[in-house]
C-alpha cells in the first residue's frame, strides 16, 4: 500500500521495464475514468465542478478500499490521482460539447458516438499492446522458463525481500525496497533522498541466482543460471538496467541471505 502520492509513478519511470509498458499503465489509470467524468458532467448539470470533483475523488477511493480488503491487488494514492485526473478530463470533454451541442437530444447522441469510437479505439489499442487482455482476443501470452530447476525449494512469493539491487560486494548487498511491497525485516535504513534501502549480508552458502527475461512476440522466456558475487558484479557494470532482486533470509540470522534471485529484463 502506498499513500506518498507520485512515488508509483516515478518507480514506474525508473523501473527496468519497457517505458511504452509505464506510459500503458500510467495512462490506462487517467483513461479508464474518463467515461465516469462525462456520465457525473451530463447527469449532474447543476452541480459545481467541486462537487462533481468530490464524486470522482470519493468513488476511486471507495474502489481502492475495496480493493484493499479484498486483497485484489495494491492500493495506491497514485491511482486515486490517475483516476480523478482522467474524471476531470472527461467533464472537460462533456462541458465542451455542451457548448457544440446546445439541443439536448443532439448532445446525448454526441455522447453516444464518443462513447462508441473511445470504446472501439481502447479495444484496438489494447489488441495491440497485449491482445490477450480482450475476452475475444486469439493470442495468448507464453510463459516459457529455462532451466528452473536451479530454483528448486525456492518460493518467489516466499521471498523476505523485493526490491532493486542497489549495490553489491564481496559479502554484503544494498537493496532498495519496493513500495509496493510488504516485507519482513528487523533492521533498514533510509538513504538521504528518502528511499529505504537494505543492507544484507552474504555468506558463504548464499545461493545466488541470475534470471535473464526477455520477450519474443507473444513469449516472454526467463532463462535461469547459477551465479556468482563476481559475476553479478560485472554484470551490473556493464548493463544500463537496474535488475530486481528478491532475497530469502536464513531461518536463523534474518539479516543473512541464504538465497538471491536477480532478474535482469532484457
Amino acid at each position: 500500500m502506498n499513500i506518498i502520492p507520485f512515488r508509483t509513478i516515478i518507480d514506474f519511470l525508473n523501473e527496468p521495464m519497457d517505458i511504452g509498458m509505464a506510459m500503458t499503465n500510467i495512462l490506462g489509470n487517467i483513461a479508464v475514468f474518463v467515461p465516469l467524468g462525462i456520465f457525473v458532467s451530463y447527469t449532474g448539470k447543476k452541480k459545481s465542478l467541486g462537487h462533481q470533483t468530490l464524486i470522482l475523488f470519493l468513488t476511486t477511493l471507495l474502489l481502492e478500499i475495496v480493493q484493499y480488503i479484498l486483497a485484489l491487488g495494491s492500493s495506491d494514492v497514485d491511482d486515486i490521482l490517475l483516476n480523478v485526473l482522467g474524471g476531470l478530463i472527461g467533464i472537460a470533454i462533456c462541458r465542451g460539447m455542451k457548448r457544440i451541442f446546445h439541443a439536448q437530444d443532439r448532445l446525448l447522441i454526441a455522447l453516444v458516438v464518443f462513447y462508441l469510437v473511445a470504446g472501439i479505439a481502447g479495444s484496438v489499442t489494447i489488441a495491440k499492446v497485449d491482445g490477450s487482455l480482450l475476452p475475444f482476443g486469439s493470442s495468448k501470452v507464453v510463459y516459457i522458463d529455462e532451466n528452473k530447476e536451479v530454483m528448486e525449494g525456492l518460493d518467489e512469493a516466499a521471498a523476505h525481500l523485493f526490491g532493486e539491487l542497489a549495490s553489491i560486494d564481496a559479502d554484503t548487498i544494498t537493496v532498495q525496497r519496493n513500495p509496493k511491497y510488504n516485507v519482513t525485516m528487523t533492521q533498514s535504513g533510509t538513504s538521504n533522498d528518502g528511499e529505504e534501502k537494505v543492507t544484507v549480508s552474504l555468506g558463504a552458502s548464499t545461493k545466488i541466482i541470475i534470471r535473464h527475461i526477455h520477450s519474443d512476440k507473444n513469449e516472454i522466456v526467463s532463462k535461469y543460471e547459477d551465479g556468482t558475487v563476481s559475476a553479478l558484479a560485472s554484470m551490473l557494470n556493464s548493463m544500463d538496467t537496474v535488475p530486481t532482486v528478491r532475497v530469502w533470509l536464513s531461518g536463523e540470522n534474518n539479516l543473512v541471505a541464504s538465497a538471491l534471485l536477480i532478474s535482469f529484463i532484457e
